[in-house]
């Protein structure tokens, strides 16, 4: 009778096994073989809880679809990490199918990329996967420490030299696109040969230490140091991409605006206001070429 207790027990076991025997690997494999180590660094001083429309910020680390895997890489991006472990959900079996997508393409996370704030920005990715569904990701920031606290001096400075607290939100906008375009030069010379199809690629002109040290940038140098001042300020923001140029997108007075300084400081003409804070309408109007971008990316530019 025991006999037959015993081996009706180790069937059992056996038959949960085999019926559970995914979760199970994967409870081994977090629990014990990684002992439960889910690489989570503490959080950047420039990170920002903001939420979007393609994607938010969440405390998951366990992906169960595609737009989970999205939210995670905003976060951890937004959050200045250096880098983080991640482990696939069983049930998503399509997690590192998928995440060989992403980091071969680099489209979707390149885009995402213009969504989190800018010091804690990336231009390159490096990615470590196993069959067991453990993701290993480590990214190589644009922006040095050492850069982001001079450049975070320069704008405290210039914020408090150029901004007073009777101005209006639109106000205070001009004024920094006014002194950003005034200080600034487009830097020609550096233009003619970036390759704008390699994500990495980075110079001083393409960052905000050109407006704000060098007096040179490209489209991404305006972007990134107008980006800066819109979040002190405190408003929501995100910078927009189109193949080969990149503007500032912000919510001001109730609405969401368009403002490309680079546009509005043409090399050869006086700086004008063609593209400050204009609508999706209006800018689609004025260029359909350079400011073409992705509207299933970027939804509160629909």
């Amino acid at each position: 009778m025991k006999k037959l207790l015993s081996t009706i027990i180790l069937l059992g076991v056996i038959y949960l096994i085999f019926l559970y025997h995914t979760p199970i690997i994967q409870f081994l494999m977090i629990h014990v073989i990684y002992k439960d180590q889910l690489f989570m660094p503490e959080n950047s001083m420039y990170a920002k809880d903001q939420d979007w429309l393609f994607v938010q910020k969440t405390n998951d680390f366990y992906p169960k679809n595609r737009q989970d895997l999205l939210n995670l890489f905003y976060t951890a991006l937004d959050n200045g990490l250096e880098e983080f472990t991640f482990y696939c959900d069983e049930t998503y079996k399509e997690c590192l199918d998928d995440m060989q997508i992403l980091t071969n393409d680099n489209y979707i996370l390149s885009n995402i990329n213009n969504l989190v704030t800018t010091l804690n920005s990336y231009h390159r990715i490096y990615v470590n996967m196993n069959v067991l569904g453990r993701v290993h990701v480590q990214f190589e920031h644009t922006y040095t420490e050492d850069q982001k606290l001079e450049i975070e001096t320069k704008v405290n400075q210039l914020y408090e030299e150029l901004i007073s607290p009777n101005m209006t939100d639109e106000e205070k906008i001009r004024t920094i696109h006014d002194y950003i375009i005034e200080n600034t030069v487009y830097d020609q010379n550096r233009s003619e040969y970036i390759d704008t199809s390699n994500p990495f690629y980075v110079t001083t002109s393409s960052t905000a230490y050109g407006p704000l040290f060098t007096g040179e940038a490209v489209c991404g140098g305006y972007t990134d140091a107008m980006a800066l001042f819109l979040d002190k300020m405190g408003l929501p923001n995100y910078k927009i991409a189109s193949d080969n140029h990149i503007w500032n997108f912000v919510y001001v007075d109730g609405a969401w605006k368009h403002l490309d300084l680079t546009w509005d400081d043409p090399v050869k003409s006086k700086m004008n206001y063609n593209f400050f804070l204009i609508s999706t309408d209006t800018l689609k109007q004025l260029d359909r070429t350079e400011h073409t971008f992705d509207s299933s990316i970027y939804l509160e530019a629909k």
